[in-house]
């Protein structure tokens, strides 16, 4: 038995799916934005803002449609141990993948940055997502993976290989695509059991503005936007509402459907943004990184050759079997 209306979605694509288009969407808009004009802020300062629209968003909805998840003492309650999860995957994406990826771009470059991390994702999703969650990916899925990961090979070799450093840059751009994929799966966890999808935004922001606030703090000896002028601060939390977009997106995709298919939807960033960069910036097209892209697209398309229909989801909307909140 399949639910209807998991399955509806853009065209042939499903719900979880059309939600992972979004999300790579989300992010080109995001990406495209920081690159016109905020290239020159901290990049710690830069995480910390974009959180802040998310954090508005999530938590807005929350307190305003009173949901009950939130509330240790309510038998609607999340469970301890749902919103441990939310709140860890938040950090371990915001804050530890984020310090993985700065210190990619300082060894490795953008071009293997960009494309390590996103190879970190496919590669950590399929395997984790088959042990901590049980989800067997087709052999389409899994074929689609590899061509798209050959495709980010060709991309970081085109764009940042001849730099000195690249290969730790490299590693740490791979630990940072596995720490986003980690936080995947914790959130993919929480939602196919308990489908919330603002209390599950509304704990990753948390986990993930709360600890970069305080390290701006920290850093900025009591204020934490200090070394930022007010245009940089606009022009970030403008991207910051893409990102809110994105990250909407990824918190519905794991809904929908598996961390392997969506990880590889969500990897047409790399697509839209190259194309985008050539139209508006007037980026380099050289033959191995038209390779790479093709090789990509290429991927996203095999992926989803395989998709099967979603599983029924409980209805976030019934009350849960009577217990010890949080058991």
């Amino acid at each position: 038995m399949t639910n209807p209306q998991a399955a509806r979605g853009f065209g042939r694509l499903g719900r979880g799916e059309s939600w992972a288009l979004i999300t790579a969407l989300a992010y080109t808009a995001t990406n495209l934005l920081l690159r016109a004009a905020a290239v020159e802020i901290d990049p710690w300062l830069g995480s910390m803002l974009r959180q802040v629209p998310v954090f508005a968003l999530a938590w807005g909805a929350v307190v305003i449609g009173r949901r009950a998840e939130v509330v240790p003492w309510s038998a609607r309650f999340l469970g301890w141990q749902f919103a441990i999860a939310l709140v860890v995957g938040g950090t371990v994406s915001f804050v530890i993948g984020n310090l993985f990826y700065f210190n990619a771009l300082a060894t490795g470059g953008l071009g293997v940055t960009a494309s390590g991390a996103q190879a970190g994702i496919i590669l950590t999703a399929l395997v984790v997502g088959l042990v901590a969650l049980g989800e067997r990916p087709a052999r389409q899925v899994v074929a689609g993976a590899a061509v798209l990961v050959g495709g980010l090979v060709l991309i970081g070799l085109a764009r940042g290989a001849s730099v000195d450093g690249w290969l730790a840059g490299l590693a740490f751009a791979l630990g940072a695509g596995a720490s986003y994929a980690i936080s995947n799966v914790l959130t993919r966890l929480v939602q196919r059991t308990r489908p919330t999808t603002f209390v599950a935004l509304a704990g990753t922001s948390l986990g993930g503005l709360v600890p970069l606030l305080l390290i701006q703090i920290v850093r900025g000896g009591g204020n934490p936007i200090d070394g930022a002028d007010a245009e940089q601060v606009v022009i970030v939390l403008a991207a910051g509402c893409f990102n809110a977009l994105a990250l909407l997106g990824i918190v519905q995709s794991m809904r929908y459907t598996t961390v392997a298919i969506a990880s590889s939807i969500q990897s047409s960033t790399v697509v839209f943004s190259y194309v985008a960069a050539v139209i508006l910036f007037s980026e380099s097209s050289v033959p191995l990184m038209v390779a790479g892209v093709v090789a990509v697209a290429v991927g996203v398309v095999i992926s989803q050759l395989g998709r099967r229909p979603p599983p029924v989801l409980p209805d976030p909307a019934a009350t849960p079997p009577a217990g010890p909140a949080g058991s």
